[in-house]
């Protein structure tokens, strides 16, 4: 019975020192970079002990966005999709900087060939951003100095945000037909 008991108290133990380790990695996640916004896992690709898929809607739009982030180079990939049913991938690298003033990185989109482009600082001086605009997006690769991060885009759920979209600029249809979308469409 002793044994049992030392068993049960070991596994308790082993749980709660897992859950305050994947607190711990977890939740600097979400508060990086907030952009003004309350980020949640995407459960689905939630990655207790990396870095998993982020998801929240924008406040004045209820658009949904997507990001990773990387925590050792101060870094997140957005995902979003633009007025015209385009992607937008924006990257955000948080550190201190004058405002319109820029940085090299090494970037290649969807397999082209690597180029170096400026990453801008943005108004606040709070971060640097780049910003890419496409019709599709498969994978990026992106250098900032001694950094590199690799995003191959068929493990993010893309489907969702253009599905998402799609609801919200046809909420009418999708309201007659009861599978109404609480986020309506707002970006006029």
């Amino acid at each position: 019975m002793r044994v049992l008991i030392r068993m049960v108290i070991a596994l308790v133990l082993f749980i709660v020192v897992l859950v305050g380790v994947v607190a711990w990695k977890t939740v600097p996640q979400l508060n990086f970079a907030e952009k003004g916004m309350r980020w949640d896992w995407h459960w689905a690709y939630f990655e207790p002990f990396s870095n998993g898929i982020q998801a929240t809607r924008t406040q004045d739009t209820k658009q949904l966005l997507l990001r990773r982030v990387y925590l050792k180079e101060s870094t997140a990939v957005f995902v979003g999709t633009t007025l015209d049913n385009k992607f937008e991938i924006d990257v955000v690298n948080q550190e201190a900087c004058k405002p319109e003033s820029s940085k090299w990185v090494s970037v290649s989109v969807n397999g082209q060939p690597m180029s170096h482009v400026p990453m801008l600082c943005e108004d606040s001086g709070e971060s640097y951003i780049y910003r890419f605009v496409g019709s599709k997006l498969r994978s990026l690769e992106f250098g900032i100095e001694d950094d590199f991060i690799r995003e191959d885009f068929s493990q993010w759920p893309i489907s969702e945000i253009k599905a998402d979209q799609f609801k919200q600029q046809h909420s009418s249809f999708f309201n007659k037909r009861g599978d109404g979308e609480e986020h309506q469409w707002l970006r006029d």
